[in-house]
């Protein structure tokens, strides 16, 4: 295979392709190999000197309703309710299952009814393809498995046969099969190229890009899937009013399309939306350069996260999005944001045995260095070194949060508590270990727990530790907004000819909700694959 991941930026590009895709992640992807089978010539651009995108650094889980697996093992998936568990979560103030968009803005309910109607399709597109060799994981449930909206909780997450896992593929190897099919369908891939503007026509049509040295028609249109602005200061500071700073993306999402729309004065949705999920904060900021990996499950039993005072905020097993939407909680009566920073606090029986590696778990392995992980024989000295360490931190790292004098005194009791609960099995301040995806999440009890397996008392000596957390974005996921065909939309919302967006570049249905693992990948293949299908027969 040619090694497409090499900086090209040296090569001459066509001055003339049917179909320019920026972006190589997977709604890129999903649009190249699409057009590409469907006879198109497909150039894909890629601004970065490596393919993938944030899809390469994800779990490569691909979240899809009614799937051809579903349909063949006999699972249910109703379009009604499928949409209804969508829009509940999407806009819960808003949602009304008798009304005929479910109390949806009726364009974000239509865009709902065009990923069910053909997530499946797109899926099988790189089935059929040869990129994807798909399992069903029928264990895993959506994030929101109890609701009574819910009439398919489990079956929906498919992964590819893995290599190096023998579960699933790693993002680098999802990215490998999609580079490898797209050069056997004949797309050309080109990295190092940064696409600065658009080419529009007399009649307004986008006819082309424009890079640093070059100019490209494309005589069937462009798709953008260049990811979203988490590492755009500017337009975080502009769109969110929640101190959102640090996020887990590919340092490539910067907001190159936002840039170009707001030129071409695109309507812009879901512009505050983003995917959440917290960070451990001082690796990143000691090296941002760094690949940073979000945090998808809270692992251990004897495991609490606890604010400035020393109190348990929430259930710690919560779905990560969630989870770090706590952080960014506004206290008016401070004027503060009271959670910027939590402090996940641990036993040493956690640490030895749920460290694992995966999911962004950021217990340490035993012997492993991680200066990030404060330790104290006792909590007292814990709670003296968490508090030295703020006090002495990089402003980043602390973002003003100071540990209260009483600190050490209340976590002491809230252990306590805590251990009473899980003593009786039953969280009584938050209900944690109750619902399907914590109990997926956490893994099975350990020896001699036979009550609660998310909780364990902590044990009666040390050492104990605390590991500083912050919220942190997966990327974010607003943009121009688009129809259910992927064409970017004029601020009138007629839609501009020859211009599509897939992935987290545009602004997508799903408003603040996070449906389940996977979402954002099926989501992304999916209006890749209907931008790419709209390119090929308009």
């Amino acid at each position: 295979m040619p090694d497409a991941s090499a900086d090209s930026s040296a090569a001459v590009l066509p001055d003339e392709v049917d179909l320019v895709v920026i972006g190589s992640g997977a709604a890129g992807f999903s649009a190249a190999i699409t057009a590409a089978r469907a006879g198109l010539d497909v150039l894909m651009l890629e601004k970065q000197p490596t393919l993938g995108g944030t899809t390469a650094r994800s779990g490569t889980w691909i979240w899809i309703p009614n799937h051809r697996l579903m349909r063949e093992a006999g699972i249910p998936d109703p379009r009604d309710a499928a949409l209804r568990y969508m829009a509940r979560l999407n806009r819960p103030d808003r949602y009304n299952p008798n009304d005929a968009t479910l109390g949806l803005p009726p364009e974000e309910h239509a865009m709902l009814g065009a990923f069910y109607d053909h997530a499946s399709e797109a899926l099988d597109e790189l089935v059929d393809a040869g990129a994807i060799d798909p399992v069903m994981l029928d264990r895993a449930p959506d994030y929101f498995a109890e609701l009574p909206e819910n009439a398919a909780p489990y079956g929906r997450v498919i992964v590819s046969r893995g290599r190096e896992r023998p579960d699933q593929l790693t993002g680098r190897e999802l990215i490998e099969d999609l580079t490898a099919t797209a050069l056997r369908h004949g797309v050309r891939i080109e990295c190092g190229r940064r696409v600065t503007d658009v080419v529009r026509n007399e009649s307004g049509s986008v006819s082309g890009v424009v890079t640093a040295d070059q100019c490209v028609r494309a005589r069937r249109g462009v798709v953008f899937a260049t990811g979203g602005f988490t590492h755009a200061e500017d337009l975080l500071r502009d769109y969110f009013t929640v101190p959102l700073r640090h996020g887990g993306a590919s340092p490539g999402s910067e907001g190159d399309f936002v840039r170009i729309a707001q030129r071409l004065g695109t309507r812009f949705h879901n512009m505050s939306g983003a995917w959440l999920a917290p960070v451990p904060i001082e690796p990143l900021v000691a090296d941002p350069s760094a690949f940073t990996t979000n945090i998808f499950a809270l692992r251990g039993d004897s495991m609490i996260l606890v604010d400035r005072t020393g109190r348990r905020v929430t259930n710690e097993k919560l779905p990560y999005n969630e989870l770090a939407s706590l952080f960014l909680r506004w206290d008016p009566a401070t004027a503060e944001f009271p959670n910027l920073r939590l402090f996940m606090v641990f036993d040493d029986a956690t640490a030895r045995l749920f460290a694992d590696g995966k999911s962004g778990n950021p217990l340490p392995f035993p012997g492993v260095d991680a200066p990030h992980v404060v330790t104290g024989q006792t909590i007292d000295e814990l709670a003296a070194r968490l508090s030295e360490r703020l006090a002495h931190a990089d402003a980043e790292v602390a973002a003003g949060i100071r540990l209260d004098a009483a600190f050490g005194e209340t976590l002491s009791d809230t252990i306590r508590r805590f251990g009473d609960d899980a003593d009786a099995g039953v969280d009584r301040a938050f209900g944690r270990g109750a619902s399907p995806i914590e109990l997926f999440r956490n893994g099975p009890a350990r020896s001699g727990n036979d009550r609660n397996p998310a909780m364990f008392r902590f044990s009666a000596e040390g050492p104990y530790h605390a590991i500083i957390l912050a919220p942190a974005t997966l990327d974010t996921k607003g943009g121009p907004a688009i129809d259910a065909y992927g064409r970017v939309l004029n601020a009138d919302g007629t839609a501009i000819p020859g211009l599509y967006a897939a992935g987290n570049c545009a602004g997508f249905p799903s408003a603040q909700a996070y449906w389940a693992g996977g979402a954002t990948v099926g989501l992304a293949i999916t209006f890749g694959h209907l931008a790419a299908r709209h390119a090929a027969t308009s």
